[in-house]
């Protein structure tokens, strides 16, 4: 099952939607079914984490209010765009 949302990211970044926003998707890969959590911005701005976890870290960032570098960093998100 694919998802979908938007969560709030608690700095002032040009590279977030209405300023405050990122995308937050969790998919699986079709060439190997692999799971991915991806949070995106403008700008093509990325970051994801992939593997079993994907799931654990998508629900874990439902329930925080307000997301940060700091809780990404713990989550061990990665930045490649």
């Amino acid at each position: 099952m694919n998802k979908q949302c938007y969560i709030r990211f608690n700095e002032d970044l040009h590279l977030l939607y209405n300023d405050r926003f990122i995308r937050m998707a969790l998919f699986t890969f079709e060439d190997g079914g692999e799971r991915c959590c991806h949070l995106s911005g403008q700008a093509n701005w990325e970051i994801s984490r992939t593997g079993p976890e994907a799931d654990a870290l998508f629900e874990e960032l439902l329930t925080v209010d307000e997301v940060s570098w700091s809780d990404l960093k713990r989550m061990g998100f990665t930045q490649y765009g």
